[in-house]
C-alpha cells in the first residue's frame, strides 16, 4: 500500500530557530536570541550545561575553546571563571541571562525548547523556570533520558521530548558520543545522580514503550530524531500515541517541504535564519 502523502503547508509555529544559528555570529547568544526575538520566532531551542559550581550555562558542547584556542571543559570551572578563560567562555550566557532577556522582551509569545544536556541539575534549571514564570511556554527536551524522568517528577504538566538515534547511530556520531541502545524501546532509569562533561544518548531502534513512552504521551510532548533516521511508519506510531514528532536539521526550503509531505513531521529545527525569512 503506497504511503499516503500530506498536503498541509508548514507553518511558522513548525519552525525552532536551533541555537539561534543564523541570528548571530555565534550560536545560543543573547545576541542571537534578542535577534530571534526581534524577528518574532515562535519557537526556540538552546542548550544547557552546568560550570562546576553548579550554575546552568548556556552552551551545547561539553568543552570549549579559551581565549588562547584550547579546549577546556565546562564542568572544570565555576561560572565566575568564564570570562577570565576568553574565547566562546567569555560569551557564554548563564541560563538566568537568558531568561532575563526573554522575560524583558516585547515578544512574549516565543516557545522556549531547554535542551538539558547534563543530569543531576533539574532542580536548579527548573527553579529558574519557576522564577521567571516561563513554565507555561517551557518544553524540555533532553537526549538524557533520565533528565526527562526526573524533571516528569518535578513538573508532569510540562511537556518533555526525548531526543534520540531512531536507527544504528552513525560512526561519526558512535565517536563523540556515549551511546546507550535501548531493548524493546524501553529506556530504564538510572541510579546516577550526576553526570558532566559528556555526549550522552540512546538508540532506540524500535518505538518507544514503556515507562518512558508513558511520561512523554502524559505530559503532552514528543520525540526529536535526526531527520535522516526517520520513517513514515514511525512518524505515524506516534502520531497514533498523540504525541509531536520533530527533526533536525534543515537548511532550506526543499527539504522541509518534502520532508513534511512524506513523513508528516510536526516541527523542524532550522539552522538558516533564511528559512525564516522566506517564510
Amino acid at each position: 500500500m503506497p504511503i499516503k502523502k500530506t498536503s498541509k503547508p508548514v507553518e511558522a509555529g513548525a519552525l525552532i530557530s536551533h541555537r539561534f544559528r543564523g541570528f548571530s555570529k555565534y550560536e545560543n547568544t543573547l545576541k542571537g536570541l534578542r535577534a530571534a526575538l526581534d524577528f518574532g520566532v515562535r519557537n526556540l531551542e538552546f542548550d544547557v550545561r552546568v560550570a562546576k559550581c553548579g550554575m546552568p550555562m548556556v552552551y551545547h558542547d561539553e568543552h570549549a575553546l579559551d581565549g588562547t584556542g584550547k579546549k577546556q571543559y565546562l564542568c572544570d570551572y565555576k561560572a565566575s571563571e568564564y570570562e577570565s578563560l576568553g574565547g566562546a567562555f567569555a560569551r557564554m550566557p548563564s541560563l538566568d541571562a537568558l531568561f532575563s532577556t526573554i522575560k524583558v522582551h516585547k515578544f512574549q509569545d516565543a516557545k522556549l525548547l531547554i535542551d538539558i544536556k547534563d543530569l543531576g541539575f533539574e532542580h536548579e534549571i527548573h527553579a529558574l523556570v519557576m522564577y521567571y514564570r516561563l513554565q507555561s511556554r517551557a518544553v524540555y527536551v533532553s537526549w538524557v533520558a533520565e533528565v526527562l524522568y526526573r524533571i516528569h517528577d518535578l513538573a508532569p504538566e510540562i511537556p518533555l521530548c526525548l531526543s534520540h538515534w531512531s536507527a544504528e547511530v552513525s560512526a561519526s556520531d558512535a565517536a563523540k558520543h556515549e551511546v546507550n541502545i535501548s531493548k524493546g524501546g524501553i529506556i530504564p532509569r538510572i541510579d546516577d545522580q550526576y553526570m558532566t562533561g559528556v555526549r550522552y544518548g540512546w538508540a532506540v531502534k524500535d518505538p518507544l514503550t514503556g515507562d518512558m513512552l508513558k511520561i512523554l504521551k502524559a505530559s503532552g510532548g514528543g520525540i526529536c530524531v535526526p531527520e535522516n533516521l526517520l520513517t513514515r511508519p514511525l512518524s505515524d506510531y506516534y502520531h497514533d500515541q498523540k504525541m509531536f514528532v520533530s527533526t533536525y536539521s534543515y537548511t532550506g526550503w526543499q527539504a522541509i517541504n518534502a520532508h513534511k509531505s512524506i513523513l508528516n513531521i510536526d516541527m523542524f529545527f532550522i539552522d538558516n535564519r533564511e528559512v525564516f525569512e522566506r517564510l
